[in-house]
């Protein structure tokens, strides 16, 4: 079974040499590897050419609700956001008080400490 990728290939080389008694184990991860895996597998993974292969892999999360959930996702995120270039980015009423522009209500309207205590009073 060959690497996927320059770092996991680096990995093994360093357990093919754990294992050969080259050299000493570096890491607590490398030495359990050395201890565990049989000396064929790891040398299959420590000779795999490094041309093509990328640096790290890259790993597709895993997605709450299965793939029909992320593109129904995806699908909605698409439409908020053309939803959101078509809305202005402000509205008001006759009043002249703030709305909140995708469902039309008043905004509340953020009053200071001092504003609050003078309508308290």
């Amino acid at each position: 079974m060959p690497a996927v990728s320059k770092a996991q290939q680096k990995f093994f080389g360093i357990v093919r040499a754990i294992q050969k008694g080259e050299m000493a184990p570096t890491t607590p991860e490398t030495a359990k590897a050395a201890v565990t895996m049989k000396k064929k597998d790891v040398k299959d993974f420590a000779s795999t050419k490094h041309k093509g292969l990328p640096m790290k892999k890259e790993v597709e999360e895993a997605y709450y609700g299965g793939e029909e959930q992320r593109k129904k996702d995806e699908r909605k995120a698409k439409y908020e956001k053309q939803l959101k270039k078509m809305l202005p980015k402000r509205a008001f009423d006759s009043m002249g008080r703030e709305l909140d522009p995708r469902s039309g209500k008043l905004k509340e309207e953020r009053k200071t400490f001092k504003e609050f205590m003078r309508y308290i009073e």
